[in-house]
């Protein structure tokens, strides 16, 4: 009994601290540990909680039915401040505003697509893809007062974006920012249906939101005589100093029809964009919007001396702006969208990635044979992934994002990724699979030495080449081949 109680012979004073340091250490690790794996089974993008939308009754629901309100902001007129049409933009307003919806406000008149459609839809393919790879919505905005006067230029142009982002959920169409005062029934709905009519050639699920008479309005008027079409809201836009509650009783009006609506722009400030940012009013409009599920956009990602202007002047357009470098009217709406924003856990830490080929939508061809990539149409999980000769289908547009340092493919049909499948040898099928956190569907992409803008696709599950496999017809199968010196294995990154 006294030996069990004996005292123990003193312990170092050095050593003691050195248990403890490294008791501390351990803690330190498991706490850090623990936190990262909660942090990664909460990681998921808007897109991947709400899916495809749609419109079932009068509000915008997600893939399960449930109610959705996308918060977010506009980028100014394309064609006057474009600085802002940039991935980083868009990642930075998702990450620290918290945005889960940007608007593209594509100028068509004035300098913009009417004169230079390259340069401007160019700008509209650029935020869209970021918002792909992001995973937030994104809304393409004609933002045009007069687009009735060209009805056949809107339709090719929709018709166009349709056909490139028809197959994936994050798209939202306005094919008419704000109408001037003429008449819905003659001028504005049949406008609208003929744009429509071109959108759904292509995307037969995608929601457009039809700007309504008198700057986007009179949405009773419009909720009475509605769109023959399915999968429509009604634009509504206000600026708080200048609409107040008869607005919101021409949207309740519109409500009670049986309509949906979203409010793809509005400001603090009066209808010129100048003048006081009025908060309380501002705020009665949010209490409306949130009581009805309405989702809204606010005016605008811009560094110009209107009061309405998000940012101070020289802003960058990278992001990462101190709040210094936002104004008044830029403070409250970021408030407002980081109070309110769902809870999607984390979002992904990296700094926008280029990698050998920037992130972007690409046709990949084949140096052997000068066919593309192509997964012949299917939506499958599991389904093999082919060549065709170049169409320009949605077939052969793929979708490269970055993962860390590894690459991902999209196909814009289906919004599967390119994938092992769980194949390791030699001469097998490559094929494609939903999106998953999986080695399968990450590749290096590395540049061919001496032959410059060719790359090689190295799957990062099984270390093999993605190879024509020396097929030369349409519809042959890709393959999984060792990495070797082969044209097969050799790729051009195309865009579109």
């Amino acid at each position: 009994m006294f030996e069990l109680c004996a005292e123990r012979p003193a312990i170092p004073a050095a050593r003691e601290k050195s248990r403890f340091q490294i008791i501390l250490t351990l803690l330190l690790i498991l706490l850090v540990s623990a936190y990262t794996s909660r942090a990664d089974a909460q990681t998921q993008t808007v897109v991947q909680k709400y899916g495809q939308l749609r419109v079932q009754g009068n509000r915008i629901v997600d893939q399960t039915g449930a109610p959705v309100q996308l918060r977010g902001m506009s980028l100014y007129w394309s064609q006057w401040i474009p600085k802002y049409y940039t991935a980083n933009t868009v990642r930075w307003l998702r990450d620290d505003w918290k945005i889960t919806v940007i608007r593209a406000a594509m100028a068509v008149n004035s300098g913009g697509y009417a004169t230079n459609p390259t340069a401007e839809r160019n700008k509209v393919i650029a935020v869209v893809d970021a918002a792909i790879q992001l995973g937030i919505y994104v809304i393409i905005d004609y933002h045009d007062h007069t687009a009735h006067e060209n009805r056949a230029q809107a339709q090719a142009f929709f018709a166009d974006m349709a056909q490139r982002y028809g197959n994936t959920p994050n798209v939202l169409y306005e094919p008419f920012n704000e109408p001037l005062d003429v008449s819905w029934a003659n001028v504005l709905k049949p406008y609208h249906e003929a744009v429509i009519d071109s959108i759904r050639q292509h995307d037969p699920d995608n929601i457009v939101i039809v700007g309504t008479r008198n700057w986007s309005q009179q949405v009773a008027e419009a909720a009475a005589n509605p769109v023959n079409r399915s999968n429509v809201a009604y634009t509504l836009h206000f600026y708080a100093n200048t609409h107040g509650q008869w607005l919101r009783d021409q949207a309740q009006t519109a409500l009670n029809s049986g309509r949906a609506l979203f409010v793809t722009e509005y400001g603090t400030t009066d209808a010129s964009g100048n003048g006081t940012v009025n908060a309380t009013a501002t705020r009665q409009w949010w209490a409306f919007l949130d009581q009805n599920f309405i989702g809204h956009a606010n005016w605008s990602v811009a560094d110009i001396s209107e009061s309405s202007a998000a940012l101070a002047s020289g802003a960058s357009p990278n992001g990462g702006w101190a709040l210094s470098q936002i104004k008044p009217s830029g403070i409250l709406v970021r408030d407002e969208l980081r109070a309110k924003a769902p809870n999607l856990g984390t979002t992904d830490p990296q700094p926008p990635q280029t990698g050998p080929v920037p992130a972007g939508t690409y046709s990949l061809r084949n140096r052997a044979n000068g066919k593309v990539l192509d997964n012949l149409g299917s939506t499958a999980d599991g389904a093999n992934v082919a060549q065709w000769a170049d169409g320009s289908s949605n077939n052969q547009r793929w979708v490269l994002s970055y993962s860390g340092s590894y690459a991902k493919l999209m196909c814009v049909t289906g919004s599967k990724y390119l994938d092992s499948i769980n194949r390791t040898a030699d001469d097998t099928p490559v094929g494609q699979w939903a999106n998953s956190g999986s080695f399968n569907q990450q590749w290096t992409i590395t540049a061919v030495s001496g032959s410059p803008g060719y790359y090689k696709l190295i799957n990062r599950a099984n270390n093999k080449a993605l190879d024509s496999g020396g097929a030369t017809n349409d519809g042959g199968i890709m393959e999984f081949w060792s990495n070797g010196g082969s044209l097969n294995q050799q790729w051009q990154f195309v865009a579109p």
